[in-house]
C-alpha cells in the first residue's frame, strides 16, 4: 500500500501528500523510499511549475517511525545510514527543485519530519500546529537538515534551544523565529496552501528557479559575488518569453500570462 501520494496537475502544479494517518505520518523504510521516487520523479518533468507537499490525517508528521527502530535491534546503526541516506537525497533533490515549493502543516510536524518545510519556499501552519525536534530525548542529534536550517533562519541560540533543550514551538511561535511564512486558521489551511501553489505555478518559472538559487547562496556570498550573480541572472532571463510578456503587460496595464519559458 502506498503511503505517498504524488499527482501531477494540468496547470504544471504537483501535489505530494503523505498518506499514513494512522500511524501520524511516521517514516520508515517505504516511505522514505517513495518519497525519494516522488521527488526523483518530480525533477524529472520539464513542466513541473510548482510543488505542494501535503499529509493526510490530524499531523503532518511526527517523524521517525520509533516503533520500526526499536524492532530492528542490533541492526539499528545499518537501518539508520540507509535510510537517513536515502531520505536526505529525496530531501535534497526537492530543494534542488527548479520550482517553488509549498508545503502546509497542520498538528505535529516533527523530528526528520521537519526536513518537508525547510525544503520548501513557503510553508503554511495551521494554528494548530506544532513544532518539534525531539531528538536529544533520544540520545540523538537528528536529521533532516534542522540542525542547518533552524541555525540558518533563526540564530545558534535558537537552534540550541530548539534542537538540545527540545523546546516545542507553537504556530505563531514559528513564524516569529521566521521558521515558516505564515499561520492561518486550521480550516482555511487547504485552501491557502492550494491558493499559494497554485499562484506561484502560474508565475515567471524560470525566475523563480533562479531566486530559489540566489536566496540559498546569499549567506555565503559576498556582496560583489551576489551582485555578479544577479547581473548574470537577469542577462540570461531576459532572452525568456516571460520577461518580454512581463514587460509588455506592465507598459500595456494589464495582467501579465507567464508560461514558464
Amino acid at each position: 500500500m502506498s503511503v505517498v501520494d504524488l499527482r501531477f496537475e494540468d496547470d504544471g502544479l504537483a501535489r505530494l501528500r503523505l498518506t499514513r494517518p494512522e500511524a501520524h505520518n511516521a517514516i520508515d523504510r517505504t516511505l522514505v523510499d517513495e518519497l525519494h521516487d516522488a521527488a526523483a520523479a518530480c525533477a524529472a518533468r520539464p513542466d513541473l511549475r510548482a510543488l505542494l507537499i501535503e499529509a493526510e490525517g490530524a499531523n503532518f508528521t511526527v517523524g521517525g517511525d520509533l516503533r520500526h527502530l526499536n524492532g530492528v535491534g542490533d541492526d539499528l546503526p545499518a537501518e539508520l545510514q540507509r535510510m537517513i541516506s536515502r531520505y536526505h537525497a529525496g530531501l535534497a533533490q526537492l530543494g534542488a527543485l527548479e520550482v517553488p515549493v509549498v508545503t502546509a502543516v497542520q498538528g505535529a510536524a516533527a523530528g526528520g519530519g521537519l526536513g518537508l518545510l525547510w525544503c520548501a519556499d513557503v510553508v503554511i501552519l495551521a494554528d494548530d500546529a506544532r513544532l518539534a525536534s525531539g531528538f536529544a530525548r533520544l540520545g540523538m542529534t537528528g536529521d533532516g537538515g534542522s540542525s542547518w536550517a533552524v541555525t540558518r533562519l533563526a540564530g545558534s541560540r535558537r537552534a540550541w534551544e530548539f534542537l538540545a533543550e527540545g523546546r516545542v514551538l507553537n504556530a505563531q511561535e514559528a513564524v516569529e523565529w521566521g521558521l515558516v511564512s505564515r499561520v492561518v486558521p486550521a480550516a482555511e489551511l487547504a485552501e491557502e496552501a492550494e491558493r499559494s501553489a497554485r499562484t506561484l505555478a502560474a508565475g515567471p518559472t524560470r525566475a523563480y528557479a533562479h531566486l530559489r538559487r540566489l536566496i540559498g547562496a546569499a549567506s555565503r556570498s559576498s556582496w560583489p559575488e551576489q551582485l555578479d550573480a544577479e547581473r548574470q541572472v537577469m542577462a540570461e532571463l531576459a532572452l525568456t518569453e516571460d520577461v518580454r510578456a512581463g514587460i509588455g503587460a506592465f507598459v500595456e496595464k494589464r495582467a501579465p500570462v507567464f508560461r514558464g519559458r
